[in-house]
């Protein structure tokens, strides 16, 4: 399975605020990647819900996956380190 095929079929639903500089794409356990992209700030991490445990989870597994990842008001574009993209287009 591909990094693409993965978030696919884990994929749940996403945020993104008002200045498309963060976003949230939470996944099918809950978990979920914050991603931040503003000038000189770009990062990514896992998140879970109250009371989950970290490891094992979705996102730490996407996370470890992802090799570079754009988030402007058109999209968030990931990259991952098999080759494989997966973008989500926000707007119309």
């Amino acid at each position: 399975m591909t990094a693409e095929e993965f978030m696919r079929s884990s994929f749940v639903s996403v945020e993104v605020n008002e200045a498309f500089n963060e976003s949230r794409v939470r996944l099918r356990d809950r978990s979920s990647l914050h991603f931040c992209h503003r000038v000189d700030e770009r990062w990514a991490r896992a998140e879970f819900e109250e009371g989950a445990e970290a490891g094992n989870c979705l996102a730490e597994d996407a996370l470890a996956r992802i090799s570079m990842f754009r988030l402007n008001a058109k999209h968030l574009d990931v990259r991952f380190k098999d080759g494989s993209r997966w973008e989500v287009r926000f707007g119309g």
